[in-house]
């Protein structure tokens, strides 16, 4: 982050970005524990939920959900760990509805009380929100939050320019191109306008820390996480 889109961020957000490093020892023992076997579950993946796993802090008063979780194991691995209450939430794989730890449908109408939950993360997903749908989910996100609550988002794309991309994904070595997954043909990187409009202006009932990921490539050369936020629901 070079010092002058550090200092506008931080005079955005009202509060200093803060540089943080990841222990490696503490990463590969997060590696013992925590087991997926999924296809193309790599270190920049399971950094994603070593974040989360760290900085929301669960307790077994919780009650979390991993937004836009496909088919991940986090959620009943934070369950085990922390004997809280977990659901995993995903518009396009889980069945519309509440189906014991599944909730399936749209992120922005979560059919769970006001104020019924304490910790949400997205892992790698809040760029693939379509449309207004970043926006109605920050609504919801603060009518779930009970007081003290926090939302992660690991990781947070933004740069010097707005980007929206229509067919994201990757071409392999036959050169053809491949969607990330059912869903993800949408990819969004915010420049500081855009997530001061879209995500500050929606948000007012959260608070918002920053952190820059200073270390990811000594974890692994590919990984490309560099920021990720934490907003807290103000009491």
């Amino acid at each position: 982050m070079v010092e002058d889109f550090k200092t506008r961020f931080e005079q955005i957000i009202g509060r200093p970005v803060i540089p943080v490093r990841i222990e490696a020892q503490d990463f590969s023992h997060f590696k013992t524990l925590y087991s997926d076997t999924r296809n193309m579950i790599d270190d920049e993946k399971l950094l994603e939920y070593y974040i989360s796993y760290r900085w929301l802090e669960f307790t077994a008063t919780d009650t979390y959900i991993d937004v836009a979780a496909q088919d991940c194991p986090f959620a009943f691995f934070i369950r085990d760990q922390f004997s809280c209450r977990v659901y995993r939430q995903d518009l396009y794989y889980l069945e519309k509805g509440i189906h014991g730890e599944d909730i399936g449908g749209d992120a922005s109408k979560i059919p769970l009380p006001r104020n019924s939950v304490s910790k949400i993360s997205l892992h790698n997903s809040l760029e693939h929100f379509e449309g207004n749908s970043d926006i109605k989910f920050f609504r919801e996100a603060q009518r779930l939050l009970h007081p003290g609550g926090k939302l992660l988002v690991m990781p947070l794309f933004i740069g010097d320019e707005y980007m929206i991309e229509t067919d994201a994904g990757w071409v392999d070595e036959e050169g053809v191109k491949h969607l990330w997954c059912e869903g993800a043909r949408f990819a969004r990187i915010y420049d500081l306008p855009q997530f001061k409009s879209r995500i500050l202006k929606n948000s007012k009932k959260l608070k918002l820390q920053i952190y820059h990921l200073q270390n990811a490539y000594e974890i692994d050369p590919n990984c490309y996480a560099e920021y990720f936020a934490v907003f807290e629901k103000l009491k």
